[in-house]
């Protein structure tokens, strides 16, 4: 898979942490990998055969052509990619959605929703812009101008904001209570609001971060052992990132680990 990547103008760095692009050509027989537990939000615009998806053992499903994909949590999905794959990804901030939109991002874990249930009309001026360009710089420009039109009715940042990206800067090993203090806010609150603006409450959101940045870490350097990487995510040993792979997986490592070669995992 040729994977290009490129980070977003300094003046959107708040709202969107990459552009990414992805394109292979599959055949009729393709691949099929489980989606992990990963804190990501995401906006995917298919320019190419959209993929099909596989939820808590159900039928296929179709993805939308344009789809906001939020936090997923411990629901059961199997991704199923063939044809002609070209994906256009846009890797936003944790809280970015809320901030832009006003959306809970409650409604959007374990979820991919169409772009337009999420974004309303705006997502039409942004899937043209972006299908209409005839590269992959000229999609970011495109891209970058839609999210300069939305940050402009947006408000400011807040704590909430810049704790999420702490935790996912730090791989989720910064104490919460840490963040807490920094946000001047009561630790009720802060929980309240963090869970409805980035859509996972504070612990289950680190918890989330740590575990993809050790499959991140697996995928980088494949040679590594299991009791190295998990030591160095924060992990008490081999056998606590064992129990996390249940829980956010519903799978040892051992038993989806040979497909994560295949994984659409944001490298930003």
């Amino acid at each position: 898979m040729d994977v290009r990547r490129r980070t977003p103008h300094p003046a959107l760095r708040s709202i969107v942490r990459s552009f990414e692009e992805r394109r292979a050509t599959l055949g009729s027989e393709g691949l099929t990998w489980p989606l992990t537990a990963r804190p990501h939000q995401i906006i995917d615009i298919y320019l190419g055969d959209p993929f099909r998806l596989r939820i808590d053992g159900g039928p296929l499903q179709t993805a939308p052509e344009t789809v906001v994909v939020g936090p997923q949590g411990s629901r059961r999905i199997q991704l199923h990619m063939s044809g002609e794959v070209h994906i256009f990804n846009i890797l936003l901030q944790p809280a970015a959605l809320n901030r832009l939109v006003g959306v809970d991002m409650t409604a959007l874990v374990n979820e991919g929703i169409p772009a337009r249930d999420v974004l309303g009309k705006r997502a039409v001026l942004l899937s043209d812009a972006v299908r209409s360009a005839t590269d992959f710089a000229s999609r970011i420009a495109a891209a970058e101008r839609w999210f300069a039109m939305m940050q402009n009715d947006s408000p400011a940042e807040d704590g909430i904001d810049y704790a999420s990206r702490l935790l996912l800067a730090s791989r989720g090993r910064i104490r919460i209570d840490h963040l807490v203090k920094r946000s001047g806010l009561s630790a009720r609150h802060f929980q309240r609001r963090f869970t409805s603006q980035v859509g996972l409450s504070p612990k289950l959101y680190a918890r989330t971060v740590r575990f993809d940045a050790a499959l991140t870490a697996h995928r980088d350097e494949p040679m590594k052992s299991w009791t190295r990487i998990a030591h160095e995510a924060g992990y008490f040993d081999q056998a606590h990132f064992i129990r996390e792979c249940h829980a956010l997986v519903g799978l040892g490592p051992g038993q989806f680990i040979g497909d994560w070669e295949n994984i659409l995992s944001p490298d930003g």
